[in-house]
């Protein structure tokens, strides 16, 4: 709009020059010597056109349609597309406050109520003192009653016109902006936050908050599937704002996804490396720990790195939530890669001695164990095994399981019909009305024929 307002003013001041030039004595015009300026639009006069913008109603047709006739649909988006050219040049000073109503109305009238919400939003958060604030607000609070678009989020949305900051400086609203409408979690909202987001760095990149910026668009990306761009990003942050406190979350991103979404394993594990090193106290280094020792698990099948590593999470993590994952797995690679079954064993009872509390990861260790006792054929401490299950966690499904192994290894293995039914007789007894109780005394009747 602003080109082409200067073009306009070029074009009639030219035009009026030539047709004032003065005149050779066959009375023709010649070009005068005076050198020709255009004067430059004035912020005034392209709020003016804005304000007389839009009051503009939408025309019909001027064609012979007859009842076809209908309104241009055009208009609504020329309008918003000229608020915002004039937003970009003046914000947040001039007549910013009266082009950002206009905004809200003109969604309003095109019944996007995405957008209308946004708009009213930013608003309340960046004109605290604007003369319009309380006529905006008071709309507001009608827009949001009654339209139904706004049921599931009114009470926040209502919350947060009262809240905002009547004071403090601009770029410190516009992040509180951002992070209103971040914490409004709608979907519908992904998009026009991006917006909102780019346009904060665009003003205000030079600012610690704009790491926190980066973040949120790299989460928003995250969470639309777009891995790549959440990824680059990431490296921005990294790349410029090397200082910042989001360094930190962007560096363990990005390792995850060259883990996750790129098999990037050599990369990934660089960046859990550097990260453990350069935040050791950071909430993520257990995990960080964790996916390094997958890394060289899963992918490149380095059974002793592996086990390294995850003997790391345990010792330097002992309550985190991957440390019996880690001795779980580093007794299966044990078990079954190295064919270390002794070892394996003392893995598994080292997390029953060391986390008894935690009955399913317990019970799953012990039968393990159990395993490869039978394995081996060493049938009573594969039975001894078993019953530490029982023992401990009685009336679990766990220790179901690990009565009818027993009753299993007595019968078929060992040949103790005796024990077998002693066995049996427990869980009919601890279990009565299931159905394996009922088929434990099936097998009762059948071994004590």
């Amino acid at each position: 709009m602003k080109k082409y307002l200067i073009s306009f003013i070029i074009f009639s001041i030219t035009s009026g020059a030539i047709a004032h030039a003065p005149a050779d004595s066959s009375g023709n015009q010649v070009a005068s010597k005076e050198p020709v300026t255009a004067a430059a639009p004035t912020e005034q006069g392209y709020f003016d056109f804005l304000r007389m913008l839009h009051a503009e109603q939408p025309k019909k047709s001027g064609h012979l349609l007859g009842r076809l006739a209908r309104p241009s649909k055009d208009l609504g988006e020329h309008k918003i597309s000229e608020y915002d050219t004039y937003l970009k040049i003046y914000f947040p000073n001039a007549h910013s406050d009266h082009v950002q109503r206009f905004m809200i109305e003109s969604f309003v009238d095109q019944e996007k109520w995405d957008e209308a919400e946004l708009a009213l939003l930013k608003f309340v958060y960046l004109y605290p003192n604007s003369a319009l604030k309380k006529t905006v607000i008071e709309n507001g609070y009608v827009l949001l009653e009654e339209e139904e678009y706004y049921q599931s989020d009114r009470d926040k949305l209502v919350t947060l016109l009262q809240e905002a900051p009547r004071s403090g400086e601009i770029q410190n609203r516009y992040f509180k902006f951002l992070s209103a409408v971040h914490g409004l979690r709608d979907p519908k909202l992904k998009p026009l936050f991006k917006r909102e987001a780019w346009e904060y760095l665009r003003l205000y990149s030079h600012l610690p908050r704009a790491s926190k910026a980066l973040m949120g668009l790299a989460g928003v990306d995250l969470s639309n599937g777009a891995h790549h761009s959440a990824l680059m990003i990431y490296e921005k942050l990294m790349t410029m704002y090397s200082t910042s406190r989001e360094f930190a979350s962007a560096l363990f991103q990005s390792g995850k996804l060259k883990q996750e979404q790129f098999g990037e394993y050599n990369e990934a594990t660089a960046n859990f490396r550097q990260f453990l090193k350069q935040f050791p106290e950071h909430r993520f280094v257990a995990e960080a720990q964790y996916r390094i020792a997958a890394i060289a698990d899963q992918n490149f099948n380095d059974w002793t790195t592996a086990i390294g590593e995850y003997e790391k999470v345990v010792t330097q993590h002992p309550t985190n939530v991957y440390t019996i994952p880690s001795l779980l797995r580093a007794g299966e690679i044990q078990a079954t890669k190295l064919r270390q079954e002794e070892e394996a064993i003392a893995t598994y009872n080292r997390i029953a001695s060391e986390y008894p509390d935690s009955t399913v990861q317990v019970t799953k260790a012990l039968q393990r164990a159990g395993k490869l006792y039978e394995k081996s054929k060493e049938y009573e401490e594969a039975i001894a095994q078993y019953m530490v299950v029982h023992e401990k966690y009685p009336g679990t499904e766990g220790a179901l399981v690990s009565l009818e192994k027993c009753a299993f290894i007595y019968e078929k293995k060992i040949k103790r019909k005796d024990k077998a039914v002693e066995k049996l007789n427990i869980i009919v007894k601890e279990y009565p009305g299931t159905k394996k109780a009922k088929k434990a005394a099936k097998r009762i009747k059948k071994l004590n024929k």
